[in-house]
């Protein structure tokens, strides 16, 4: 899947996944059968680099990516980035069978009347799922917002970069699974990428998405409750937290029982609010059949448990993806390192995979 974009040619692009809690960095050579990592990156945003869902501080961010640029000497400065799925609203409708200016005249009408905005404020796509019934097509349109578009646009710009494509994160993420685990795709599948402040998920099967959406729950939920129920900052539950997700020794001074404690009800509470959600959309997206894999991504899914609570509780086998799984890392990357930040970097592959022009999608302006 993909949306909004600008240009046209085939050529490789750098990956830049802004998340409300870090800026991750990805440069991969695609061009042979098995995908070769060229550079990969992550550092941290500083706290007050968003506000709420939006960019506040652009150029904080731009610096942030131009550290990250320097450290791994990438000259390249084209790049595919991705708008977060709370900011974008994307919806499935049946439209007659038309050819493109016809259909795309007919989106812009149709858009009009269930987009949550006005219709010039946003900047709007769409993408041809397949052929609904006879003479009619199953369509996917999303919409974001032009100043949360923009906003993206500014700080990349600011860092030195272009941007050449612009998609959706749990589009992104659909990209890296489907090329990561072939086996999958005849399975209906629920992808879920637990960011910082939420996740994303995103229900497919052979290539479609039956449905995407996203909820407020992310690896920030954890900190809040580590630094209410033991009275420590944000740092000292950070430390705490990664602590308990390598199971080493707390931090001095503090409870390591009363942490795991605190750990195994914010486990328990978790699994359950995805359970629910992934069987409120599931019963919204009307397709026939059930989910038959859940498969967790981002910094959320190495929480201790997560996957075995969320097994249990919804009676369907979880597991946590490797956005790097069958790539050559051979050249130039310690082991450890890849496994510590492989989790988090699943946007950012299904953002390198991207080329301009990739997917025969009409724009609307």
């Amino acid at each position: 899947m993909g949306f909004f974009n600008f240009l046209k040619r085939v050529e490789s692009l750098i990956a830049v996944d802004i998340g409300f809690s870090a800026v991750k960095l990805l440069e991969l050579d695609d061009s042979q059968e098995k995908p070769r990592l060229l550079n990969l990156a992550m550092k941290e945003l500083p706290a007050d680099a968003f506000s709420g869902n939006m960019i506040n501080k652009p150029d904080k961010i731009a610096e942030v990516i131009g550290d990250l640029l320097a450290a791994n000497e990438i000259v390249n400065k084209r790049v595919a980035t991705a708008v977060p799925s709370p900011n974008v609203f994307t919806k499935r409708v049946k439209m007659p069978a038309a050819g493109g200016t016809e259909l795309r005249t007919t989106v812009q009408y149709e858009a009009a009347n269930f987009i949550p905005h006005n219709i010039e404020a946003v900047k709007l796509d769409y993408h041809i799922v397949g052929e609904a019934q006879k003479n009619q097509l199953d369509v996917l349109v999303a919409a974001a917002k032009n100043e949360v578009v923009d906003s993206y646009l500014e700080c990349i710009g600011m860092a030195g970069l272009e941007i050449a494509v612009v998609d959706v994160d749990y589009f992104a993420l659909q990209n890296m699974f489907e090329l990561c685990y072939p086996e999958f795709l005849e399975k209906t599948v629920a992808l879920i990428n637990i960011g910082a402040r939420y996740s994303a998920i995103n229900i497919c099967r052979q290539g479609q998405a039956l449905f995407t959406g996203d909820i407020s729950l992310g690896g920030k939920a954890l900190n809040d409750a580590l630094m209410q129920g033991l009275g420590i900052s944000f740092a000292e539950s950070e430390k705490l937290k990664i602590s308990l997700g390598r199971k080493t020794p707390a931090a001095e001074n503090l409870s390591l029982d009363a942490a795991c404690e605190i750990l195994d009800k914010h486990v328990e509470y978790a699994a359950s609010e995805f359970n629910r959600q992934l069987s409120f959309f599931w019963n919204a997206c009307g397709a026939e059949g059930g989910i038959d894999q859940i498969m967790l991504c981002g910094g959320g899914s190495l929480l201790p448990g997560l996957p075995a609570e969320l097994s249990g509780k919804s009676g369907i086998e979880c597991l946590v993806l490797d956005p790097l799984r069958g790539f050559d890392c051979r050249v130039g990357f310690d082991r450890l390192f890849l496994a510590e930040v492989a989790p988090f970097m699943g946007v950012a592959v299904g953002l390198a995979l991207r080329h301009p022009g990739d997917k025969v999608m009409p724009e609307i302006e």
